[in-house]
Formats: C-alpha cells, sequence, structure tokens
C-alpha cells in the first residue's frame, strides 16, 4: 500500500491510502461524532489506527471490504498516551463503487456513498441532504431565467458553477 502517514514508533498512521489493487481509503475529521468501542470477545476488534492498513492489507475490491465490516468492532484502544485517538470517519472505494464507514455511539454506520466524495463532518446522511442546495449547478454555462426581457449573459467559464462555495465567479 501506499500513501500519506505520521510515522510514530517505525508504524504508519495512515490518513488516506490504497493498495495494489486499487481499494482506497480516506480518513476524514469527524469530531464530536466518533465513537469507538470497548473491546467485544465475538467480534474481530481493530483500533482505529489499525483500520486503513487493516482493510487495505486483504482486501482486493470493495465486495470483499463489506465483508470484513461484516464482522469489525473499531475499539478506542490509542496508539499511544501521547496521541489520543483520532476522531473520522473513512471513504472506502474501489473503481466501481464507494462506501461511508462511521462509528457513532449508536454502532457502526456502513453507507453506499453513490456520490464517491466524503468531508469532515457532518454525518454523512447529512451531507447526502445537504446536495440538495446544489441542485441548480450544472457543466453547461447558464440560460437567463431571471427575465425574458432582461439582455443577461454569463460573463465568465464555469458559470455553471454559481452558488458552489469557491465557484469560478468573480464574487467567489
Amino acid at each position: 500500500m501506499i500513501g500519506m502517514a505520521h510515522v510514530a514508533e517505525n508504524y504508519p498512521l495512515y490518513y488516506d491510502a490504497m493498495n495494489e489493487k486499487g481499494v482506497a481509503i480516506a480518513g476524514l475529521n469527524f469530531v464530536g461524532n466518533a465513537v469507538y468501542s470497548e473491546v467485544q470477545s465475538d467480534v474481530e476488534n481493530i483500533a482505529q489506527f489499525e483500520f486503513i492498513p487493516w482493510i487495505l492489507s486483504q482486501c482486493a475490491s470493495l465486495a470483499e471490504a463489506r465483508e470484513l465490516l461484516d464482522r469489525i468492532n473499531i475499539v478506542n484502544t490509542p496508539f499511544s498516551e501521547q496521541l489520543p485517538l483520532a476522531q473520522l470517519h473513512w471513504i472506502i472505494s474501489d473503481e466501481n463503487e464507494s462506501i461511508t464507514v462511521e462509528s457513532m455511539s449508536h454502532g457502526l454506520h456502513i453507507y453506499d456513498n453513490p456520490v464517491g466524495v466524503l468531508t469532515n463532518n457532518p454525518p454523512f446522511p447529512q451531507q447526502m441532504f445537504q446536495l440538495n442546495n446544489y441542485m441548480h449547478l450544472s457543466p453547461k454555462q447558464p440560460e437567463n431565467t431571471f427575465g425574458e426581457n432582461l439582455a443577461l449573459d454569463a460573463y465568465s467559464r464555469g458559470m455553471g458553477g454559481i452558488g458552489l462555495p469557491g465557484d469560478l465567479s468573480s464574487s467567489s
């Protein structure tokens, strides 16, 4: 696997990584929402910092990752006293699909991720709901629907992205 990591005591603490089969994982901040469990005897207990290499060392596809996730318990074991638990949620993808994994107070949630994107907080269902705010975006240049008596024209390229934070408009 290859990825970005902080190496502590010769152990890579991955932020994101990909294996040779094309399975990739990124961990994103999930502060205030991430909750990891106590060790349980009837499942595979994986510490939060072990999650990325545990998946990538065993899976050649997202389907294989889903099977592993059915028997996992992400535990609240910190790497060391100097490095407390990172509060994360993860996106796992292969060439065909993506899922989001969130360990919260009411259990481990695995969501199909049809957009193949994940940000930091909030929880994934809220992120999907927020996409409603961007339904008007388009890869096409906008047409004047404001008023047929006004000669309004797009004054820059990328104007179909108006309203997306950081769009290409001068005002952004």
